[in-house]
Protein backbone atom coordinates (compact mmCIF):
# COMPACT_ATOMS: atom_id res chain seq x y z
CA UNK A 1 0.00 0.00 0.00
CA UNK A 2 1.30 3.58 -1.36
CA UNK A 3 1.46 5.77 2.07
CA UNK A 4 -0.63 8.93 2.18
CA UNK A 5 1.97 11.18 2.72
CA UNK A 6 3.85 9.80 -0.60
CA UNK A 7 0.61 10.73 -2.58
CA UNK A 8 0.30 14.40 -0.91
CA UNK A 9 3.72 14.85 -1.89
CA UNK A 10 3.44 13.97 -5.37
CA UNK A 11 0.14 15.37 -5.64
CA UNK A 12 1.69 19.21 -4.46
CA UNK A 13 4.41 18.85 -6.70
CA UNK A 14 2.17 18.87 -9.95
CA UNK A 15 -0.21 21.02 -8.54
CA UNK A 16 2.26 24.10 -9.51
CA UNK A 17 4.45 22.53 -12.22
CA UNK A 18 2.66 25.23 -15.11
CA UNK A 19 0.03 27.46 -13.69
CA UNK A 20 -1.84 29.54 -16.22
CA UNK A 21 -0.69 33.46 -16.72
CA UNK A 22 -3.26 35.85 -17.13
CA UNK A 23 -3.33 38.23 -19.32
CA UNK A 24 -4.11 42.36 -18.91
CA UNK A 25 -7.95 43.74 -19.65
CA UNK A 26 -9.09 43.01 -23.43
CA UNK A 27 -11.30 45.17 -25.06
CA UNK A 28 -14.45 44.35 -26.57
CA UNK A 29 -14.63 47.15 -29.34
CA UNK A 30 -11.17 45.82 -30.72
CA UNK A 31 -12.17 42.88 -30.89
CA UNK A 32 -15.77 43.50 -32.41
CA UNK A 33 -13.51 45.49 -35.53
CA UNK A 34 -9.90 43.58 -35.50
CA UNK A 35 -10.31 40.09 -34.34
CA UNK A 36 -13.65 38.58 -34.63
CA UNK A 37 -13.40 39.64 -38.89
CA UNK A 38 -9.57 37.82 -38.54
CA UNK A 39 -11.91 34.36 -36.56
CA UNK A 40 -14.66 34.78 -38.98
CA UNK A 41 -12.66 34.65 -42.51
CA UNK A 42 -10.00 32.19 -40.99
CA UNK A 43 -10.86 29.88 -38.22
CA UNK A 44 -15.03 29.49 -38.52
CA UNK A 45 -15.25 26.76 -41.24
CA UNK A 46 -17.55 24.43 -40.59
CA UNK A 47 -15.14 21.87 -40.80
CA UNK A 48 -12.96 23.95 -38.12
CA UNK A 49 -14.40 26.33 -35.46
CA UNK A 50 -17.15 27.41 -37.17
CA UNK A 51 -19.28 24.25 -35.65
CA UNK A 52 -20.25 24.56 -31.88
CA UNK A 53 -18.66 20.78 -31.46
CA UNK A 54 -15.13 22.59 -31.11
CA UNK A 55 -13.49 23.85 -28.12
CA UNK A 56 -13.19 27.33 -29.77
CA UNK A 57 -16.28 27.59 -31.49
CA UNK A 58 -16.96 31.03 -33.72
CA UNK A 59 -20.45 32.40 -34.35
CA UNK A 60 -20.08 34.34 -37.74
CA UNK A 61 -21.99 35.24 -41.16
CA UNK A 62 -22.26 32.13 -43.10
CA UNK A 63 -21.19 29.73 -40.63
CA UNK A 64 -22.37 28.80 -37.31
CA UNK A 65 -25.18 30.90 -35.75
CA UNK A 66 -26.37 31.28 -32.19
CA UNK A 67 -30.37 32.16 -32.86
CA UNK A 68 -30.05 33.28 -36.69
CA UNK A 69 -32.46 31.32 -38.38
CA UNK A 70 -31.32 29.32 -41.87
CA UNK A 71 -32.58 31.60 -43.83
CA UNK A 72 -30.70 34.52 -43.07
CA UNK A 73 -27.35 33.05 -43.29
CA UNK A 74 -25.37 36.45 -44.17
CA UNK A 75 -26.81 38.16 -41.09
CA UNK A 76 -23.86 40.15 -39.31
CA UNK A 77 -23.09 38.84 -36.32
CA UNK A 78 -25.55 39.67 -33.49
CA UNK A 79 -24.98 41.17 -30.20
CA UNK A 80 -25.27 37.72 -28.14
CA UNK A 81 -22.67 36.04 -30.62
CA UNK A 82 -19.84 38.79 -30.67
CA UNK A 83 -20.35 38.84 -26.91
CA UNK A 84 -20.33 34.85 -26.98
CA UNK A 85 -17.02 34.72 -29.25
CA UNK A 86 -15.82 37.50 -26.98
CA UNK A 87 -15.76 35.29 -23.84
CA UNK A 88 -14.91 31.83 -25.22
CA UNK A 89 -12.36 33.79 -27.38
CA UNK A 90 -10.60 35.73 -24.14
CA UNK A 91 -10.40 32.03 -22.64
CA UNK A 92 -7.61 31.07 -25.36
CA UNK A 93 -5.40 34.18 -23.99
CA UNK A 94 -3.57 32.29 -21.63
CA UNK A 95 -0.59 30.83 -22.03
CA UNK A 96 0.07 27.45 -23.35
CA UNK A 97 3.39 25.44 -23.39
CA UNK A 98 5.17 27.63 -25.15
CA UNK A 99 4.78 30.01 -23.54
CA UNK A 100 2.39 31.98 -26.10
CA UNK A 101 -1.03 32.81 -25.79
CA UNK A 102 -2.98 29.95 -27.33
CA UNK A 103 -4.90 32.21 -29.78
CA UNK A 104 -1.29 32.72 -31.12
CA UNK A 105 0.83 29.64 -31.12
CA UNK A 106 -2.07 27.06 -32.04
CA UNK A 107 -2.58 28.73 -35.75
CA UNK A 108 0.95 29.56 -36.40
CA UNK A 109 3.11 27.46 -38.42
CA UNK A 110 5.91 25.05 -36.04
CA UNK A 111 8.21 26.36 -38.20
CA UNK A 112 7.86 30.60 -36.52
CA UNK A 113 7.44 29.13 -33.76
CA UNK A 114 3.73 27.59 -33.21
CA UNK A 115 2.38 25.04 -31.53
CA UNK A 116 1.06 21.67 -33.26
CA UNK A 117 -1.74 22.99 -34.91
CA UNK A 118 -3.91 19.40 -36.45
CA UNK A 119 -6.21 21.61 -39.36
CA UNK A 120 -3.17 21.67 -41.40
CA UNK A 121 -2.95 17.92 -41.08
CA UNK A 122 -6.54 17.42 -41.99
CA UNK A 123 -7.39 19.64 -44.80
CA UNK A 124 -3.93 19.20 -46.71
CA UNK A 125 -3.21 23.02 -46.74
CA UNK A 126 -0.93 25.36 -44.87
CA UNK A 127 -1.41 26.63 -41.01
CA UNK A 128 -3.46 29.79 -40.64
CA UNK A 129 -0.47 32.03 -39.99
CA UNK A 130 2.52 30.88 -41.57
CA UNK A 131 4.36 34.08 -39.93
CA UNK A 132 4.10 36.30 -37.08
CA UNK A 133 4.12 38.79 -39.72
CA UNK A 134 0.41 37.71 -41.06
CA UNK A 135 -2.00 40.11 -40.76
CA UNK A 136 -4.62 38.45 -38.94
CA UNK A 137 -2.15 37.23 -36.47
CA UNK A 138 -0.54 40.44 -35.77
CA UNK A 139 -4.42 42.24 -35.26
CA UNK A 140 -4.76 39.29 -32.79
CA UNK A 141 -1.18 39.62 -30.97
CA UNK A 142 -2.48 43.93 -30.96
CA UNK A 143 -5.75 42.44 -28.87
CA UNK A 144 -3.54 40.57 -26.50
CA UNK A 145 -1.20 42.99 -25.83
CA UNK A 146 -4.06 45.93 -24.44
CA UNK A 147 -4.56 47.79 -27.90
CA UNK A 148 -8.11 49.33 -27.76
CA UNK A 149 -10.30 50.54 -30.33
CA UNK A 150 -13.05 53.47 -30.32
CA UNK A 151 -16.72 51.75 -29.63
CA UNK A 152 -17.62 53.14 -33.20
CA UNK A 153 -14.70 51.69 -35.07
CA UNK A 154 -15.14 50.17 -38.52
CA UNK A 155 -14.49 46.11 -38.44
CA UNK A 156 -11.39 45.35 -40.74
CA UNK A 157 -11.49 44.04 -44.19
CA UNK A 158 -7.62 43.20 -43.85
CA UNK A 159 -7.52 39.60 -42.34
CA UNK A 160 -4.57 38.87 -44.20
CA UNK A 161 -4.51 35.99 -47.41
Amino acid sequence: MVKPVLLLALAAGCAVDNPPTEVGPLDRSYFHCNVQPVLAARCAFPACHGTRVRPLAIFAPGRERLRVTWDRPTEPVTADELDANFQLVSGFTTLDATGEPWLLSKPLASAAGGYYHRGADLYGADDVFMTKDDAGYQLLAKWIAGETAQSNCTPTTMVGP
